[in-house]
């Protein structure tokens, strides 16, 4: 059984914890949001977190996203679309772009193997903490959210990982998803806000058939982001690349976390690079996903908690 280690670092004038186990290594800024900047898989050395040569600048509350470095996995909660708050008594609060935490500042404690890490709402009140852990080759994140007051809180959370990729690797999803929703779509690409079309072809505005299983050159233009139409039936979703033969796979309880959205940025802002979000909400705002009905919520004086799994693997190859 393989021991994990956390260690203390320091990156920009920040403070940087560093868990690693035989086979991953994980380092994440707990004043930067708790954000995660680095997940290597140590018996090939990829590094999969992708990275800005933007400087870490100071971050300040509802500042927007852009704002920011632009890289690393993020925490989206409780919303991902600037909004306001759908629940009484605070219809009057509104929410910043990609939600609060991305740009808070966390505080942590070490508890043996594991690392907990908690932040407190500035709108409405809530205590949001995930604690994560390492085993073997997997990435065990566990979210909490408190609810303290004496009404009911709509939250969408969606994990944010930005990874490194290059063109040809594939996303491998339940084959229950075959229908998306457009929530953006560069130069209208896959079509406008809210317009429904395939996966994995999905039909272009200008007749070509863009295959969304297979990750896109470098140079091409274009960005979308997406959800998957329905409730998830499965919690598992896989990017392989079939050059090395490594792959990233993600695991959750479709019950905790019904949605999965997309977010594939083929240099149309400058950037080349891949998200796959889990999500706790139907599309990026929370007061949208509370009109769909498709929204999670604390009762007065609880607790929700769910998981996500993600397993760095590496297939043998002939002549390897």
């Amino acid at each position: 059984m393989s021991i994990t280690k956390w260690s203390k670092t320091e990156e920009q004038g920040y403070e940087v914890l560093q868990g690693e186990n035989a086979f991953i290594c994980v380092r994440l800024v707990p004043e930067r949001g708790g954000k995660i900047i680095s997940l290597v898989n140590k018996r090939t050395g990829t590094e999969w977190i992708h990275r800005t040569e933007r400087p870490w600048t100071a971050l300040r509350n509802g500042m927007n996203w852009d704002d920011g470095d632009q890289g690393g996995w993020d925490e989206m909660f409780p919303t991902i679309e600037a909004c306001s708050c759908p629940d009484e008594p605070w219809q009057d609060k509104r929410f910043p772009d990609h939600g609060e935490v991305w740009c808070m500042p966390w505080t942590y404690a070490i508890e043996g193997e594991s690392l907990f890490l908690q932040v407190e709402g500035r709108q409405i009140p809530y205590r949001f903490g995930k604690r994560i852990s390492l085993s073997g080759s997997e990435l065990l994140l566990e979210y909490e959210v408190e609810n303290p007051t004496r009404h009911l809180f709509s939250y969408l959370w969606a994990a944010h990982p930005l990874l490194n990729i290059r063109a040809g690797m594939k996303l491998e999803v339940p084959p229950s998803l075959n229908e998306i929703e457009i929530a953006y779509s560069h130069g209208e690409r896959l079509g406008r806000l809210s317009d429904l079309n395939r996966f994995p072809l999905a039909e272009g505005r200008n007749g070509e058939t863009v295959d969304l299983s297979i990750l896109e050159e470098k140079d091409k233009n274009a960005g979308e982001k997406y959800y998957f139409t329905g409730k998830l039936q499965e919690g598992n979703v896989r990017l392989t690349d079939p050059m090395s033969g490594e792959s990233m796979m993600y695991r959750f309880a479709p019950g905790e976390v019904p949605y999965l959205a997309i977010w594939a940025h083929y240099g149309a802002f400058g950037d080349y690079t891949f998200a796959v979000e889990p999500a706790t909400g139907y599309m990026d705002s929370v007061h949208r996903a509370h009109e769909l009905g498709k929204v999670k919520q604390v009762l007065p004086g609880g607790t929700n908690r769910w998981a996500l799994r993600v397993e760095l693997g590496i297939s043998r190859i002939k002549g390897n």
